[in-house]
């Protein structure tokens, strides 16, 4: 009741400004200059698109009648609005932890995290390298205008206009009309933005939270139009926020446009990739198919098993990304619902496929008593490892599926990773450029988690604890390399 009360204080000391007068000076404090990044997120950029939304749901009141905007109702503002943290639940107050720990991490982290040269290029390779004639070309271009490759061309070179100023025009993009066309560009701009006379009526349709508590924690809905377009000028309300917008839009434009056709395709697709990786990573694995020819149809299969003389590392391709209520939630019933049909089917393939290979030959892989499951997601799940998904959220789901599985046959909670598509890209990366195996990275991840002091909060802090260099596997850059290789201004780095 206090957050609820908290909140009505904010929004009726916006009410009465112009909306987009109360846009700009937010705006302008959230992307100030600062010394660092530390810097920048002392802003709070995520409460601050949250008071965006808020300006743009409230504030109904003609210019001509506005109040004035001074610096001590600005600040005021602001100061009130910090107050909510003095009102949320604290770690102690939800069923787990780490359950209080994954709501900021889908609040915050997408503003903490460059642009990645990784996830840039597996798209490009994902959607634009598929055959011209593959339906989700076809769907794409009937919704956009624009090829799959030609809009992730555009989207780098927004990208790369934006890190010179804060507003573009598309007669700013003279130079390159001839890499992409000029017609291609001013779409891909219209795609990512919003007029801003029509900004509140698309927040109000993209507002998932319908002003209860989970608002505070959910990712800003300028996710999908990060950027505000007025008079013919377009304007970034937050470059991270670009970002995240332009690392997933395909997937997210494909998916939100028809989930169960998209999904349904998209899974052979993210298999297909995941092989890539295996292949570059040089070890030795084993596919669905191989598996399939060998095993009754009753048995579930992982998609592919990478094996040696010591263990075997089950790993399952997961296309998917959490709905609005698998992010903000901390309810562990609630968070499961959204993880079934994909974390904890997972576990289950494994599991019943270990027990039949422990109780049967089969040729192409034999069962060993050390084994380990790497569960890839196509974005971040934030679960972590099976012993914290087991603690958190899935006790007696888990329970009940090694209720009819051997002892022997069921993989420690310990040795069970839900790791990224990116996570997976560098994983591969290491093991081809070192001496590393899959299974020591697994080995040093669960020696590290294991240690309250050494413990990661996801796999890439893991990988990054290796002591050797990471870089994007070979793999991805002729995709990488078919982005950006244009007549560019200079442009910060991305990341890998």
């Amino acid at each position: 009741m206090d957050y609820q009360r908290q909140i009505k204080k904010v929004k009726s000391l916006i009410r009465g400004y112009d909306a987009a007068d109360l846009l700009e000076a937010l705006y302008r404090y959230m992307n100030a200059d600062g010394e660092d990044n530390v810097d920048r997120l002392r802003r709070l950029p995520w409460l601050v698109m949250l008071i965006i939304k808020w300006n743009c749901l409230e504030n109904r009141v003609h210019p001509e009648f506005a109040k004035r905007l001074t610096n001590d109702s600005f600040n005021k503002i602001l100061k009130t609005a910090y107050k909510l943290n003095e009102y949320v639940k604290m770690p102690n107050e939800v069923n787990h932890y780490r359950n209080f720990i994954r709501n900021i991490a889908f609040q915050q982290f997408i503003y903490q995290k460059e642009i990645s040269g990784t996830t840039i290029a597996s798209n490009n390779i994902l959607f634009a390298d598929l055959p011209s004639n593959h339906r989700f070309h076809k769907r794409f271009i009937e919704l956009t205008g624009v090829q799959i490759g030609v809009f992730n061309k555009c989207c780098y070179l927004i990208y790369a206009a934006f890190t010179k100023g804060n507003s573009v025009s598309i007669d700013d993009f003279y130079q390159v009309f001839e890499c992409v066309g000029r017609d291609n560009l001013q779409r891909t701009l219209d795609i990512l933005s919003i007029e801003l006379h029509k900004v509140k009526g698309k927040v109000r349709e993209n507002d998932c939270s319908n002003g209860s508590y989970s608002e505070w924690y959910e990712q800003t809905p300028f996710l999908r139009f990060p950027l505000i377009k007025h008079d013919g000028k377009y304007k970034c309300l937050n470059i991270f926020v670009f970002f995240r917008c332009i690392e997933g839009f395909v997937y997210d434009l494909l998916k939100n446009d028809n989930s169960q056709s998209f999904m349904a395709g998209f899974g052979k697709v993210f298999e297909d990739y995941l092989n890539k990786g295996l292949k570059y990573s040089g070890c030795h694995y084993i596919d669905e198919n191989t598996l399939r020819s060998e095993v009754p149809q009753n048995v579930n299969l992982v998609d592919f098993i990478v094996s040696n003389k010591n263990c075997n590392v089950f790993i399952d391709a997961k296309g998917v990304e959490l709905p609005y209520l698998g992010k903000v939630s901390d309810n562990p019933k609630v968070i499961l619902g959204k993880v079934k049909t994909s974390a904890l089917k997972a576990i289950k393939q494994a599991y019943v496929l270990n027990n039949y290979m422990l109780k049967n030959s089969v040729n192409s892989v034999q069962y060993k008593s050390v084994s380990y499951l790497v569960v890839v997601t196509y974005k971040e799940l934030y679960l972590g490892t099976g012993r914290i998904f087991y603690e958190s959220i899935a006790r007696e789901a888990i329970d009940e599926i090694t209720g009819g599985i051997d002892d022997s046959a069921v993989i420690p909670l310990e040795n069970i990773y839900f790791i990224t598509l990116e996570e997976f890209d560098l994983l591969c990366s290491v093991v081809n450029r070192t001496n590393l195996s899959i299974e020591d990275i697994l080995v040093h991840s669960k020696k590290s988690d294991l240690d309250p002091e050494m413990k990661k909060f996801d796999f890439s802090q893991h990988i990054q604890s290796l002591g050797v260099d990471i870089t994007r596997p070979e793999y991805l850059d002729a995709s990488l390399k078919q982005i950006t290789e244009m007549k560019l201004l200079n442009i910060r780095n991305m990341n890998y």
